[in-house]
């Protein structure tokens, strides 16, 4: 593997957070067959050296086979980037964030606030709702959901639980305010821009109109990042699923630093 090799295949990585020789899930395209390729003949000074690149970016480099999980095809290598626990590497850019899910009028913060309640509650549709632990990776294979089951989840946690919060204990939360104020009829918009953004960023694979499952990276990102990230936030249930959704419950009370943030 060349320097200019490294250099494009770094490139793509950063972009695309994966490098797969074969699929039986997606297309591959030429130029990531070419750097598959790359990646199994590199030696083992090479791979050190771009592992080493990507920790200095936040990310462990990985390889994984059939051997490893499921999805992969039978003698193919899978090359993925995973964000390092211990590094200021956030799931997604924030500016894509904002991008994706506010609009012309939107606060930054708003944005914010719906991708990560709504994030929040599609991991309980894909580990809580089927008995799914987050070491569990091998199970993203059966992670489907439809858009229809994450917005009745999201119709659920407002009506079912922001509502009927005392207002005198949530008057100072951006997040409840947010929340309480959507009358329904954006829901479905939000709820559409963050699936769009989940799959362009590869933690989601569309797998039918509507219909879509986690992706191999977020269910390796999950089973590496769990204990250390989400796990300290989670209610102890005891020998019962972590809710994730339980998370966004005490951001409803948490008083806002700076409620006046400007609008784009």
């Amino acid at each position: 593997m060349t320097p200019y090799e490294m250099g494009k295949i770094s490139a793509f990585l950063l972009v695309h957070r994966r490098i797969e020789e074969r699929s039986q899930r997606r297309p591959i395209h030429k130029e990531e067959r070419d750097f598959a390729e790359i990646l199994r003949d590199a030696g083992v000074d090479e791979m050190r050296l771009l592992e080493e690149m990507m920790t200095g970016y936040g990310f462990e480099l990985v390889m994984l086979t059939a051997f490893d999980v499921k999805g992969i095809s039978p003698g193919a290598r899978a090359y993925m980037l995973v964000r390092l626990t211990n590094a200021v590497c956030p799931l997604l850019e924030t500016s894509k964030v904002i991008d994706a899910m506010g609009t012309g009028s939107t606060r930054n913060s708003v944005a914010k606030i719906w991708f990560t309640q709504i994030w929040l509650l599609h991991l309980d549709l894909i580990y809580s709702a089927r008995g799914r632990g987050p070491q569990e990776r091998n199970e993203w294979l059966e992670s489907n959901f439809t858009k229809e089951q994450l917005l009745e989840a999201v119709r659920s946690h407002i009506n079912g639980f922001v509502r009927k919060l005392n207002p005198e204990f949530a008057s100072t939360s951006e997040v409840y305010s947010v929340l309480s104020a959507e009358k329904g009829s954006e829901l479905p918009r939000y709820v559409q821009r963050f699936l769009n953004l989940m799959v362009d960023a590869g933690m989601l694979e569309e797998i039918a109109q509507h219909s879509y499952r986690q992706s191999l990276l977020a269910a390796v990102e999950m089973k590496t990042n769990y204990d250390r990230v989400l796990a300290p936030l989670m209610v102890d249930l005891g020998p019962q699923m972590p809710v994730f959704g339980q998370i966004a419950q005490p951001l409803l009370t948490t008083s806002t630093d700076n409620p006046n943030e400007r609008k784009e």
